[in-house]
């Protein structure tokens, strides 16, 4: 019997379909699970290797780099000679026998050597490649360099509980809390969710109904809230882009209007007057001041005790423009990321780009060549699709939710790196490097260094270990 993940059934019918296609093998099944009763594509032999710790995993090799090894192909024989267990040659079952391991709870089982080749009669498992809580390659560790669902399963709702029971609706901004669970501004459902480790999830303010209510818990209402950070006095500062104002949520889940009338426009002044249109970000600077991407005036906003000012861009006249604060345009500004080194960086969905505000207030492009589309390389060469979502990871590095690009990239100060996504739009867990997300538009580092992601258009919360 061979175990088979669900990955491994997909890649099988892929490797089924290439062969029968004029396609070009460029190795790409070469370490990929076999398929059914241990079928690989053509020009490739399923072979039964030692994987984790002194267990067995059924991957794919190429035959022609297997005979120029004199290795046996997984037939019995070699170009060494015939390697059989019956009596002939047994050449290949020389080596030390792996201990095979039982599933899932990875006991010890004799391995038996068979037509020339150690065999598990427990069965052969893939690596590590889906998330399910096992242990696969008994390697001690259990679904670890995988990307999971921590909570949601894709179906839109409003729902509390542990992991797959919880339901989301478009979820945006993450705020990580220094007590190690998260915030998750629920923009579809109106609500703010906390979210532990481990992914059970409550719902802490808003009741699910559009609104522009002050209260405690859920007797608030927000409207579509999108972005959240964490004050120097322990208030979440909240981004309800849909009320045109800025909110605020204290530790007994009390909501309070701090800017913002409620009317969609411009003005600055006293805070209750402000005007703000469609606010989607806000971050805190290095004076404690609160920052606000005004994404309908193509500005940034802060806010200082009860008086709102812009900070930076021609609030009303949308463009491109580098240069001083107030001389310089912004396009659409969607998220604020600021560094302890004073520098602020801004994405910009609307042009592709990624902005900096300098310590010493100068705009500048940092990164992205204005152009649709998706190419790694030199900052400004590299193109993204509709940049979202910013983070500071433990490597000093810049992530970046790269929403219609369906992948998360890391900006350092000469390049742009993929670290996440194959680009395509889905659902399933697996590495990094195939994992398919969809329309990820936040993302946030937990005090135990995992990644934690708003995978929007799945509703869902995706977690990895970097």
């Amino acid at each position: 019997m061979v175990k088979k993940s669900n990955l491994s059934m997909l890649l099988y019918g892929l490797a089924m379909a290439l062969t029968s296609s004029c396609t070009v093998d460029t190795g790409f099944f070469d370490g990929q699970p076999c398929g059914p009763d241990d079928v690989c594509a053509s020009g490739y032999t399923c072979m039964h290797e030692p994987c984790g710790q002194g267990y067995l995993c059924a991957v794919c090799r190429k035959a022609d780099d297997m005979l120029d090894a004199g290795t046996d192909g997984g037939d019995g024989t070699s170009d060494a000679g015939d390697a059989t267990s019956d009596g002939m040659d047994d050449s290949a079952c020389q080596q030390p026998a792996p201990a095979c391991k039982t599933l899932p709870d990875c006991q010890d089982t004799p391995a038996e050597c068979k037509d020339g080749q150690w065999i598990c009669d427990t069965g052969y498992e893939s690596p590590e490649r889906s998330c399910d809580f096992v242990d696969n390659d008994c390697d001690g560790e259990t679904d670890v360099g995988l990307v999971c669902i921590l909570a949601g399963n894709g179906q839109s709702g409003l729902r509390d509980g542990q992991g797959d029971s919880a339901r989301f609706s478009s979820p945006h901004g993450l705020l990580a809390l220094p007590e190690g669970s998260f915030l998750v501004a629920d923009t579809g459902n109106h609500c703010i969710r906390k979210a532990t480790p481990d992914g059970m999830v409550t719902t802490i303010a808003g009741d699910g109904q559009s609104g522009k209510v002050d209260g405690v818990g859920t007797d608030a209402r927000f409207k579509g809230p999108t972005g959240l950070t964490l004050s120097s006095d322990g208030l979440v500062i909240i981004a309800d882009r849909g009320n045109h104002c800025i909110r605020s949520l204290d530790a007994q889940a009390t909501v309070s209007t701090i800017a913002g009338s409620g009317f969609a426009g411009y003005a600055d002044g006293p805070a209750p007057e402000a005007r703000f249109a469609f606010p989607s970000s806000v971050a805190i600077d290095s004076q404690g001041h609160i920052l606000v991407a005004d994404s309908g005036n193509h500005c940034i906003r802060l806010i200082d005790s009860d008086q709102v000012t812009t900070f930076a861009g021609k609030c009303g006249f949308p463009g491109l423009d580098d240069g001083e604060l107030l001389q310089a345009r912004f396009n659409s500004p969607t998220n604020l990321l600021v560094l302890d080194d004073g520098r602020i960086f801004v994405s910009e969905e609307s042009s592709q780009r990624i902005r900096m505000i300098s310590a010493d207030g100068k705009v500048s492009t940092y990164a992205g060549s204005g152009q649709y589309g998706y190419q790694d390389g030199a900052l400004l060469d590299a193109k993204f699709a509709n940049p979202a979502g910013l983070a500071l990871g433990p490597d000093q590095l810049i992530w970046l939710a790269d929403r219609s690009n369906n992948r998360i990239r890391t900006i350092s100060d000469s390049e742009v790196s993929t670290v996440m996504g194959s680009g395509a739009a889905g659902m399933g867990d697996g590495p990094p490097d195939m994992v398919e997300l969809n329309g990820p538009s936040s993302l946030a580092f937990m005090s135990d260094g995992r990644l934690v992601i708003a995978d929007t258009n799945n509703n869902i919360i995706r977690t990895w270990t970097p």
